[in-house]
């Protein structure tokens, strides 16, 4: 990813990337070496203590958390998340957070808002590449587009080694090929005899990239191409330098369509039942500010009657030492 294009772009997303320390990882350039990656793979596991573990040509690998940062600047720290064991103290709700993603645009579709694709285009291609259905909202995409846009700072060093294991074990693709190859070099593996692969430019996502999403500038303001649906084109290029283990990705797989969206009446519901509740809370908060208000009136009138009263006793008290006197 060429982050620099996008920092003077008027576009936001990337934020949310410097805000998780992301923007040196999504930055990684340089060549990688695919026999070595599929070794690497084919060695890797993650010890107890959560140290990554592999053996590259007789030498062996092993990755501690702060060995991270001197990689990739990435801190080992931050909340452990899976879509499939979503923590009790996150208030996350898949409809709302829906919600928020899809906005009223072209003719009346219901399309993702311009930062949140770019921000899912960077996640399903580098953060958590996939094989296929790029476009599509899955429901751990529209989780981690919650945790991003939420700014709950992630254990990335984590996430990345999860992910690899996956891939170890799945047709997922052999990602992360040059955070890999900058790993072994880091450890000492001797790359030299193994064939390089190095990426062109234009297979870097930018903002160049953006008309073959169909995002164009008008007036100074990033938005969807009128002309186009909000589906990513086939034959985008995708991005290699985290995606690649030697067999490209077909972007004509899988299904492009948005999320159905036959759970947004669903989610009203819900939304409108909320709202229901919260005006029945703050109806239960006049009903006891009155009933404050009429205990502070009793306490007042009460405090008349116990002065009254006290009047009372004293006069009393000062007719008996008057006669007491004489």
């Amino acid at each position: 990813m060429n982050y620099d294009s996008f920092t003077t772009s008027g576009l936001y997303f990337h934020h949310h990337l410097v805000y998780q320390g992301l923007a040196d990882f999504v930055s990684l350039d340089g060549p990688f070496y695919l026999d070595l990656i599929k070794v690497f793979y084919s060695n890797l596991r993650i010890s107890g203590n959560g140290y990554l573990l592999s053996e590259v040509n007789k030498r062996r690998i092993k990755l501690k958390p702060d060995d991270w940062f001197n990689i990739c600047h990435l801190k080992y720290e931050g909340r452990t998340v899976s879509f499939t064991d979503i923590p009790e103290d996150l208030p996350f709700d898949r409809d709302m957070a829906l919600s928020f993603m899809l906005i009223p645009e072209m003719q009346g579709q219901r399309v993702r808002s311009v930062s949140d694709r770019l921000l899912h285009y960077v996640i399903v291609h580098i953060l958590t590449p996939r094989l296929t259905n790029f476009a599509k909202l899955l429901h751990k995409d529209i989780f981690m587009l919650w945790l991003l846009k939420n700014n709950i700072s992630i254990n990335w060093p984590h996430h990345i080694m999860q992910h690899m294991l996956k891939c170890k074990d799945s047709d997922t693709p052999l990602s992360y090929g040059i955070l890999i190859t900058q790993i072994m070099q880091y450890c000492g593996v001797n790359v030299s005899a193994d064939t390089r692969t190095t990426i062109g430019k234009r297979h870097h996502f930018s903002t160049s990239s953006l008309k073959r999403l169909n995002i164009v500038n008008v007036d100074g303001v990033w938005q969807h191409d009128c002309a186009v649906n909000d589906d990513e084109v086939q034959g985008q290029p995708q991005n290699p330098l985290h995606d690649e283990h030697g067999i490209q990705p077909d972007h004509s797989i899988g299904n492009h369509e948005e999320p159905p969206f036959q759970l947004h009446s669903h989610m009203l519901n819900r939304v409108w039942d909320g709202v229901q509740d919260l005006q029945n809370r703050m109806q239960g908060m006049e009903d006891l500010q009155g009933c404050v208000h009429g205990i502070e009136e009793n306490l007042f009138n009460l405090t008349l009657d116990v002065n009254r009263q006290m009047a009372e006793v004293n006069l009393n008290v000062n007719l008996i030492l008057h006669k007491l006197e004489d």
